[in-house]
Formats: structure tokens, C-alpha cells, sequence
């Protein structure tokens, strides 16, 4: 019986080391991809990919534009290559007084600190002591309470370093304190790829509060009197407040720092396969004639680590015959 119950133990202790093995190492991939015999390579005529092997996940890369692997890591292109940037910006005045807001861009402008509130007060405060200086205000005009207007800018004069300013400062505490709701965006155009944008939200937008009777000058509750970037409205929210709510009339700052406007999205590819499906085969369409780098990215990976394998296939897509 001891002598049983020795060799059960050390076949439990060869088990648990052989899994403790297994799950240490990650598993070189082993996988292939072809071009199916059928396949006619026709625009508007699905290509059938035809798998074997396995893999955990696979990414799919067209070769189209924005779907290149090339550019997976890209995320700025030379200035060269922006052929215009045009900035849309939307606004609706809520209730109360008008007059409450101005906009202003920049070229020249450093960039808030975003951590030391008394210096940021004082470089806003020496910036319009100094008469904006460097600031170029942006005709904008309110349209009717609660009704949404747009407005379109170029900012070909702001391309190696843009800020925008929004100045939040109603005439006074004794009558309601207007509310603005706030979206934009810029599009860049770009030679040989299609148009890029930069939203508002992926701004890094810095809120200061000038009124001394606020102590925090980046102060926000997400209530009135303050500047709010996490509201459904939209992306930007100074909320205002009724006539007397106030001891003071609100003087509010969001200034962005400052970036070229070369900054793009990098590509993306599509997840076609992960452990949750099986993949022996994959079609995909190319609308347009031209031709394609086509990739497969196929990984597996666990705590212990990570291994890839990379497939490429050039791919002419040639015009659809026409009908007889």
C-alpha cells in the first residue's frame, strides 16, 4: 500500500510540473494562408482566403487606405503631406444673458502648466493684461437661445502649433449667467489619404476658474458655475447659473495645449478571428480596381508571453467587365 501510495504521489508531482510547464510557454504559431484557386480578382468580386494551422486571433489588413499594416504605428504624417485644416465648430447659447463668450486661437502659445493653479492664473492673467497678444479672436455669433449654430474656420496660419481659448466671462451675477454647449472638430486634408479628424474630446483642454473666490482654480463639480467635459450634451458644457446664485460673475478659461496639426489616427486592421471561432476560410470585396498589400497579423499569446506571424500577399484588383 506505502509503496502504491509513493508511486501515485510522484506521478501527481510529474503532472502538476508538466502543466505548470505548459502553462509557461507560449506556443510558436503554425499556421498558413493561400489564395483560393477560384478567385477572379475582380472589383465588386469577393477574394476568398483559404486558412490552415492554428492561431488564436488574426487581424485583417486590406491595403486599402486607412486599412494599411504599414501605418499600424503611425500617428503624425509630415506637414508636407496636410493640404488644408478647417475647423467646425457648433454652439447653442442656453438660457441667460448673451454675450458670455469669446473664442480665440493661437500659433505661439506655450501651453498652461495643468498642475500649478496659481501660475496658470497668472499666465492667463498676463495674457490679457498683454492684449492677447499672439491670440487671434474668432468671429463668432450667437444664434437663438437653446438653437444649435455652426461655424467653419481655416487654420492653414495655425499648423505647427494650434491652441483655441474659450473665454466664459457673463456680464453679470445679477442676471442669469448663460450656458454654452460646445462641439468641434478639425479635419485635416491629406495628400493620398482620407481626411483625418481631430475632435474636441481628444484636445487636452485645460479649465481654469479666475474668480478669486474660488480657491481650487481648476476647480469643477460638474455643477453650475463650472466647466464640464464629461457631459452627454456635448463635448463642452459651461454651465450657468440664475440671477443672485452668485456672489460673483463667472470668469472661466479651457485652453487647449498646443499641437500640430499633423496628428492622425494610425490604421486599423479587423479582427476576423479569435478562440471564441474557428477560421478556415475568409472572403473580402474591394469596391475599387487597384492594387493591395494585403495582411494577416495571426497571434498567440498568454501571461506567459506573446509570438506573431505576419502573411502578405499583393493583390491586383482589376475593373469589372462590363455586360454584354
Amino acid at each position: 500500500m506505502i509503496e502504491k501510495m509513493k508511486k501515485i504521489t510522484i506521478l501527481g508531482a510529474v503532472a502538476a510540473l508538466a502543466a505548470a510547464c505548459t502553462q509557461n510557454v507560449v506556443y510558436e504559431i503554425d499556421y498558413t494562408v493561400s489564395l483560393d484557386k477560384e478567385n477572379t480578382y475582380m472589383a465588386g468580386e469577393p477574394v476568398r482566403f483559404n486558412f490552415d494551422g492554428l492561431v488564436d486571433n488574426i487581424v485583417f489588413y486590406s491595403g486599402e487606405i486607412g486599412h494599411q499594416y504599414k501605418f499600424k504605428d503611425r500617428y503624425e504624417v509630415p506637414m508636407e503631406s496636410v493640404k488644408a485644416a478647417d475647423m467646425n465648430i457648433e454652439y447653442q447659447a442656453r438660457y441667460g444673458e448673451a454675450g458670455a463668450l469669446e473664442v480665440w486661437v493661437s500659433n505661439s502659445f506655450e501651453g498652461l502648466n495643468g498642475s500649478d493653479g496659481a501660475a496658470d492664473r497668472a499666465a492667463i492673467k498676463a495674457m490679457v493684461d498683454g492684449g492677447m497678444k499672439g491670440w487671434t479672436k474668432l468671429d463668432y455669433q450667437e444664434g437663438a437661445s437653446t438653437k444649435w449654430t455652426s461655424q467653419n474656420y481655416d487654420l492653414k496660419d495655425y499648423m505647427n502649433g494650434f491652441s483655441i481659448a474659450f473665454h466664459w466671462n457673463p456680464p453679470k451675477n445679477t442676471k442669469t449667467q448663460r450656458t454654452y454647449w460646445i462641439n468641434g472638430e478639425i479635419t485635416l486634408n491629406l495628400e493620398g489619404m482620407n481626411p483625418s479628424v481631430i475632435d474636441f474630446t481628444s484636445l487636452d483642454l485645460v479649465s481654469v476658474m479666475m474668480n478669486e473666490e474660488i480657491e481650487d482654480p481648476y476647480y469643477k463639480n460638474n455643477g453650475n458655475g463650472t466647466i464640464n467635459l464629461n457631459k452627454r450634451e456635448a463635448d463642452i458644457v459651461m454651465q450657468g447659473v440664475g440671477a443672485n446664485a452668485l456672489p460673483y460673475a463667472i470668469d472661466g478659461w479651457l485652453i487647449s495645449k498646443p499641437i500640430p496639426l499633423n496628428k492622425v489616427s494610425n490604421d486599423q486592421g479587423t479582427v476576423i478571428k479569435n478562440l471564441q471561432n474557428y477560421l478556415h476560410t475568409f472572403e473580402y470585396t474591394w469596391t475599387e480596381p487597384g492594387t493591395y498589400t494585403v495582411t494577416f497579423v495571426g497571434t498567440n499569446s498568454n501571461y506567459a508571453g506573446r509570438s506573431e506571424k505576419v502573411h502578405e500577399f499583393t493583390i491586383i484588383v482589376l475593373p469589372k467587365l462590363l455586360e454584354e
